[in-house]
Order: structure tokens, then sequence, then C-alpha cells
């Protein structure tokens, strides 16, 4: 991943470039970035929203591809997305503005909430927020993905839970974690006597007039919410995800400006206190605080958050010096989103863009990638293996509801490999060979 250094004459030319991007005499250069975008969608990589903020004002905001595949309902600037685990950013201020206002203190224990949770005793509201509890990520027990899909109360989610042995003795190790931000929301159900929902809105989206963001259970097209797709020949919808199993952790809906419009309130004291912010905030780049990280760049300083759930994927990029936000929410991708990321940030410093090549990779010409890229078909008839380039690395995604996409290196032969599985195409027999786990499966291209 490369992200972009920028220098101190860049950030003198930051508020030239960008009040330049919205300008009646600046279309042309915003169609580039529409170009970029649209370049996405037509080459299956992308179906979502993109917004750029500053100093509280909307500078960019772009949207591509369909909400509703079937229905042929498209993306737009009012589309919701589930934000996955960057609703965290949004717990994380609700638990500081609990303990300003004297509900919770950052040194409580889990266990004066949940004794059963093994080392309650041990585990303060701060480790939960800073994943430094030791708890089990409860989205990796096996058969979560059916699990999830079904709504479970508080008390069932407890059960589920309570019995998972701790990955280390707490506060001695960071691991991310969804359990200790799905616990937070329950305890903040538990001190409010409120839903999360109704805190949500009470706390954060009616001071700041976000009609666009909330909690439900599930997603509802009727409120114009994006359906989460895999990319495959066609766009095959994921599995529905029930957010009662971890609202706290993942289950926000909202647009890409309504978030950048919730970081900047966050930043500017709108929602927390200057001191409760800072104890948010992690100190060193590459941490994980409260609910953010500290972005790597080398400048402009920066704090940072992503998440996934099924193949809703999101990113947030926040610079508070320059009170500017980029995010990016997808309901279908299978490139890097942080590479759109990148590609938004440089064009606010006034770099060209360049449209990536679909088309090849890194290692192959075009007339040899396209031999192998495509989709196959396994025997079944009912998966599919879909190959695909995202400029530099052929990439593979599986049908199956939820798979993420993966990147391959290029080993020589016709095979590609990642840290788990090998792919070995048979050109000439358009066919593509499996290897995984000890077993090989066989896929026909269609």
């Amino acid at each position: 991943m490369i992200y972009l250094q920028i220098n101190d004459k860049n950030l003198r030319l930051l508020f030239y470039v960008l009040f330049a991007l919205l300008s009646c005499t600046n279309a042309s250069a915003q169609r580039k970035l529409d170009d970029y975008l649209d370049h996405l969608f037509q080459n299956r990589k992308m179906m979502g929203s993109v917004a750029i903020l500053l100093h509280d004002s909307l500078y960019y905001a772009h949207s591509v591809g369909y909400a509703d595949v079937e229905a042929k309902i498209k993306n737009d600037d009012n589309t919701k997305f589930r934000i996955a685990s960057n609703t965290k950013t949004y717990t994380a201020a609700l638990v500081l503005k609990a303990v300003e206002e004297q509900k919770l203190q950052l040194s409580t224990c889990l266990a004066t909430f949940y004794p059963q949770i093994q080392n309650a005793e041990k585990i303060t509201i701060e480790q939960l927020l800073k994943h430094r509890s030791g708890i089990f990520n409860f989205t990796e027990i096996e058969g979560e993905e059916i699990w999830e899909q079904e709504l479970h109360t508080t008390a069932e989610f407890i059960k589920y839970v309570e019995n998972q042995k701790s990955n280390f003795e707490p506060n001695t190790a960071y691991e991310y974690s969804n359990t200790n931000y799905t616990l937070l929301g329950f305890i903040l159900e538990r001190v409010y006597r409120k839903s999360y929902a109704a805190l949500l809105q009470e706390k954060i989206c009616e001071p700041l007039k976000l009609t666009n963001t909330y909690f439900s259970a599930e997603t509802d097209v009727n409120k114009h919410e994006a359906i989460s797709y895999n990319i495959q020949d066609k766009y095959i919808q994921n599995s529905t995800v029930n957010f009662s199993n971890h609202p706290a952790s993942g289950g926000i809906a909202t647009t890409a400006i309504e978030l950048n419009t919730f970081l900047s309130a966050l930043f500017e004291g709108k929602i927390i206190s200057p001191e409760s912010l800072a104890r948010m905030l992690p100190e060193n780049k590459g941490e994980y605080g409260m609910g953010i990280e500290k972005a790597r760049f080398k400048n402009p300083i920066g704090y940072i958050h992503g998440g996934r759930i099924g193949n809703y994927f999101s990113a947030y990029w926040y610079f508070p010096k320059e009170k500017l936000g980029i995010a990016t929410l997808c309901n279908a991708v299978n490139i890097d989103v942080d590479e759109i990321q990148n590609t938004l940030i440089q064009y606010v410093y006034g770099s060209e863009l360049v449209l990536p090549d679909f088309n090849q990779t890194k290692e192959l010409t075009k007339e040899q990638f396209s031999r192998i890229m495509g989709t196959y078909r396994f025997k079944d008839n009912q998966h599919t293996l879909t190959i695909s380039s995202d400029g530099t690395n052929l990439i593979s995604q599986y049908s199956e509801c939820g798979q993420m996409y993966v990147p391959y290196q290029y080993k020589g032969n016709n095979i590609f490999a990642d840290d788990t599985s090998t792919l070995q195409f048979l050109v000439d027999e358009k066919r593509v060979l499996l290897k995984q786990g000890g077993s090989v499966y066989e896929f026909n291209k269609i």
C-alpha cells in the first residue's frame, strides 16, 4: 500500500486546491475524479459512495453502482451503508460522553455488569475501549457467520461468549476483538436504561442534525440502504446480517457525507470535551486508542479506521489540523479501499489522476491476463470463482456470500499463490485448480 507523503509546500497549497475543486471554473478537474470512480464501477471494482469534507463544508461527493442491483436503484449521496467497525468510533465517543456525565468511569470493571465473562474482575472499561482485555473475538467463533444471521437478545449474546477462553491476561497485550465493543454497547444501555439506537440518536445524531445516521438490527431497502454484494460474472447478494448481535461494534448505517460530519464534530469538541478527545486519541503512529487509530502517514497527522461486514467495506481518514475528512463506503468491492482513499487524498493535494489498467497484472501482459481473467464455475453449478486484477495483482473472489477478495502473487507457469492456497490455471483447457488445505477444487471457465 502506497501513501502520499505530503510536504510543507503541498500543505500551503491545500486550501487553493480544495477551493478550486468544486469551483465553477474547475468543473473539468471534478470530472477527472468522477471519471476515476466511474472507471472503478465500469470495471466491476466498486459500488459505493465517497465524500471529502473541509471545514464543515462538502467539497466533493460522488456515488457509483447500485444500492439494489435487481431493482436498478442507484447509489447516491443519501444512500446508507453499514459501516461495520467504523461504528466503534461512535461507541467510544458515547462511552467517553457517559464518563463526562458520571455514568461510568474508565476504571470501572467489567464484573460490575457481566461477571460471568472470564477475567471480568480484572478488565476495565478503558481496556475494552483499547482492545487490551484479552477477550476472545466472537466473530472468530466457528459457525458465527450463520449465527449472526438471526436476532439474538443481549442475554443470548452473553451466553454465546461467556465460555470463550481469554487470549491473554488483561492489559498485557493488544488484540482487536469485536466482543469488547459489543459489551461496551450493552453497558451503555444498562447505565442509561436506553437502547443503543436511542443513545446514538440522542447524543450524536440529534445535536449534529444527522438524518441519515442510525442503528437498526436489519438492513431496510425502503430506507435507501445499500445491499451488500460479491462481485462475480454478476453481483451476488450476501447473506443478511442481523446487527442485534453487535450493535456497538459494527451496526451503524450512515452516508459518506454524514460520516465526515460526525468526525468533524468529534474533533471540534461538539460531542465530547477536548480533554475526553485527548484520552480517546492514541499518541503513536499505528497505535489504537479508543475506537480510533493514528495513521502511519509521515505528514499530515491523521486518524483513521476501517470496517468490513459481509462486503460492506468502509474507511475514513481525518486530519485535524487541516480539518479534512475523506470517507469511502462500499457495498461491493474487490480492490483495497485504502487505495481509493489514497487516490482521493492525492487528488486533494493536486496530483494528476491515472486510471488503473485492470486488464493486466504486474507480471502478465494484457494478452496473457485476458486468457485467465473471468468467471469459473465449480462442478456443482452453484459456486463460482471470479478472477480479476486490481491493476497490480491478480484478485480472486469466491461466490459464497461474504467471501472477501484475495490478492495472489505470481509464482510462474500460470501458478498464483497466497498464504493458504494456490491457483493453477490450465489456460488451453479453460480451467483453474484451487488447491487449499490438501484438497483440490476444479473450476471451468464460463
